[in-house]
């Protein structure tokens, strides 16, 4: 007996297709969220490791300068974004003391300060010291959970 033969139709009938389309829509309400999250940690891992590696290179400029602190040698005029050795993407202000790249601006000083330049979480900090990363939520419902999201209770362990 053929699928084609009289009376017999194939394929999938409306409460089928319904049913389907339902449970599509159920998994992707619950991977979506968890995408977006995974995006944005992935974000703020790229900004801790930038982060450090300007603070370094800071200090590594502040000490061949004799000065105290990376925020000493810029203060002074002896730190900028053209004078450390690293290479970082993006644009600087006049005088290169901050820098802009696609999801962050980061400036120098003691500490290193990260600001959220895209997203739900635009406006929230990162700050480094040398020693602790300190997060800070920006204003607004979801710039309140960024700190959450970006995992800021790990970040010094």
């Amino acid at each position: 007996m053929s699928i084609f033969s009289a009376g017999k139709r194939a394929g999938f009938t409306l409460i089928e297709l319904l049913v389907i389309v339902m449970i599509l829509g159920v998994l992707s309400s619950i991977a979506l969220p968890q995408y977006r999250r995974s995006v944005e940690r992935a974000r703020v891992a790229e900004a801790l490791t930038m982060i450090r590696a300007i603070y370094d290179s800071c200090e590594r400029l502040a000490w061949e300068n004799q000065k105290d602190n990376c925020g000493a040698a810029v203060l002074s005029g002896d730190a900028n974004f053209r004078k450390l050795d690293i290479t970082a993407k993006g644009t600087f202000n006049a005088n290169a003391t901050m820098l802009s790249t696609e999801n962050f601006s980061y400036q120098l000083g003691n500490p290193i300060v990260a600001t959220a330049l895209k997203g739900d979480y635009r406006g929230a900090t990162i700050t480094f010291d040398g020693q602790t990363f300190t997060c800070t939520s920006a204003s607004g419902e979801e710039g309140s959970r960024a700190c959450s999201v970006w995992g800021a209770a790990t970040w010094n362990e």
